[in-house]
């Protein structure tokens, strides 16, 4: 409705100044006066007091328009600051074009319509299940669907794992932009690269001593499948949470594991004994050599000392054949008389004849028997 000024007074801000029966306080009471404030009196002084601040004497006019619109403008740029928290991304854009992006802090954006601005958590760690439904922290029931998988050598395994993901701090726009449904998409090929890593391995390694590796592997297929995608994502980590064969012959694998694991410890035994027996072996074998070699070498060295005596001897002989001729065979007979009773026979028979002597035979003093007595003797004694 048009503005109309229907007192004549300005006053204060509550219309009249004073004391008098219609001004001093906000609802045109005096200060002591109790009659309730009037309604339409209030209006009539708020209507007043405004068209005294506008230009012009009220609305009517086009600078009193242009004010308003401004202030209503400057009221709605005003709505553009917006606060990104840590752990949070500002994805900023301007009619639904990407613009940029903003950390943590106070920040600012065209306000809506004109731009928005999307804050993606980029701390929070997402954790999505394959293979069965987690209900909290325990798992509820199971899917066959996902959790079934066949091995290379035509085998059937049950395997659950879990992804755990977050969003890239580095690449939040691709995130924002180019994912519709995050944990349907990584959950699809998280399913396929598994099934794609079990389908290259047989059973037993999968049951036994490869998880680390399979979750490893899934990983790195995971990540590099998102990146070519352009997800925006980072895979913290892919863990097998429980890998069965069907319940169907889950006893049957029980005992082939069994027998396996004892067969590995046999095999364990046998290393050990062979660790144990092959170096006492290989040291008695290196002392048998040792001692071959020692004997050929103390061998070629006797005879090569022999061998040049010999051609020491025959250097000499040839200097003197009748005087070391002499002397070799005097050598011998003393090398062979020495350690033997010595009888002397006269050759010609004409030994001392005598009762207890025989004809031709020379009696010899027995001095080495002699000497040889007291010898004897002694050692005896003491």
């Amino acid at each position: 409705m048009p503005w109309s000024n229907q007192s004549g007074g300005g006053g204060g801000p509550w219309g009249r100044p004073g004391g008098g029966g219609n001004g001093g306080g906000p609802w045109g009471g005096g200060g002591g006066g109790k009659t309730p404030p009037d309604l339409e009196d209030l209006l009539r002084r708020g209507q007043d007091r405004l068209r005294g601040v506008m230009p012009g004497g009220g609305f009517g006019g086009g600078k009193g328009l242009l004010i308003a619109a401004g202030l209503v403008i400057g009221a709605w740029l005003l709505t553009g600051f917006y606060i990104v928290k840590p752990n949070e991304v500002g994805i900023n854009t301007i009619f639904g074009r990407y613009t940029g992006t903003t950390g943590e802090g106070l920040r600012y954006n065209f306000p809506y319509p004109i731009g928005t601005v999307q804050k993606p958590n980029v701390g929070v760690v997402n954790s999505i299940p394959i293979g069965y439904v987690a209900g909290g922290t325990a798992r509820t029931r199971d899917v066959p669907e996902e959790s079934l998988m066949l091995t290379g050598d035509e085998n059937i395994v049950d395997l659950d794992f879990e992804v755990q993901w977050r969003v890239n701090p580095l690449k939040a726009e691709d995130y924002v932009f180019n994912l519709a449904n995050p944990d349907g998409t990584i959950k699809a090929i998280a399913e396929s690269a598994m099934r794609e890593v079990i389908g290259r391995r047989n059973i037993q390694p999968i049951l036994t001593n490869e998880q680390s590796s399979i979750a490893q592997e899934v990983k790195e297929i995971l990540q590099a499948a998102l990146d070519e995608y352009g997800a925006g994502v980072r895979i913290e980590v892919v863990q097998l949470t429980s890998v069965n064969p069907p319940p169907e012959v889950r006893p049957a694998f029980i005992d082939v594991n069994a027998a396996q694991q004892y067969a590995q410890q046999v095999r364990n035994e046998a290393e050990t004994y062979a660790s144990r027996e092959v170096p006492q072996a290989r040291g008695k074998a290196s002392q048998v050599v040792q001692g071959a070699e020692a004997f050929r070498t103390q061998a070629t060295a006797d005879a090569t000392g022999q061998a040049a005596r010999f051609s020491q001897v025959y250097d000499s002989y040839k200097v003197a054949p009748a005087v070391i001729r002499e002397r070799i065979f005097l050598e011998t007979m003393e090398k062979v008389f020495g350690s033997v009773n010595k009888v002397i026979i006269d050759q010609n028979g004409s030994g001392i004849s005598g009762a207890g002597a025989a004809a031709g035979v020379l009696p010899v003093l027995p001095l080495t028997d002699t000497l040889r007595a007291p010898a004897a003797s002694g050692a005896t004694s003491r």
